[in-house]
């Protein structure tokens, strides 16, 4: 991770303290969410040991952005966290196939230049094979139990 290295046993304070400082440019329930140590921990509430169930991609062609919605299902499996990421310019998904669907590591929500060198909002997920990066324009998240 560039910011949250909690999970590799940094201090989750240095990534709050960041979080601080980019704060004006997350939404609440964004900040709120990534700033949560429930989110990052071994919890019921936590990202940790989730299972990638849907990842979709919408391009527009002619605005040059596409859409992502994302779907992890909680390590509990009684929750799912759904990610809506709007205005992308730019995102990697690098996972072996037979592993893309499980053990999500950590992850981490900051603000960076993307490849295009424009200020976005960036997601990063590191899974126990793999990886994921988006850059956006806006998140939306919601927890929906089921």
């Amino acid at each position: 991770m560039k910011y949250n290295n909690a999970f590799n046993g940094d201090d989750f304070s240095k990534y709050k303290i960041y979080l601080d400082s980019i704060k004006d440019k997350l939404s609440k329930i964004v900040y709120e969410f990534a700033y949560d140590v429930n989110r990052h921990n071994f919890e019921k509430t936590s990202l940790h040991d989730s299972w990638l169930k849907s990842f979709e991609v919408k391009t527009d062609f002619e605005k040059r952005l596409s859409t992502i919605k994302l779907v992890l299902l909680g390590a509990y499996h009684d929750r799912e966290f759904h990610f809506l990421f709007k205005g992308v310019r730019q995102y990697n998904l690098n996972q072996a196939m037979q592993d893309i669907s499980r053990d999500l590591l950590t992850f981490e929500i900051g603000i960076e230049n993307n490849c295009y060198n424009e200020s976005q909002k960036v997601f990063r997920a590191e899974f126990s094979m793999g990886e994921m990066v988006i850059y956006s324009d806006e998140i939306e998240i919601e927890e929906k139990f089921i």
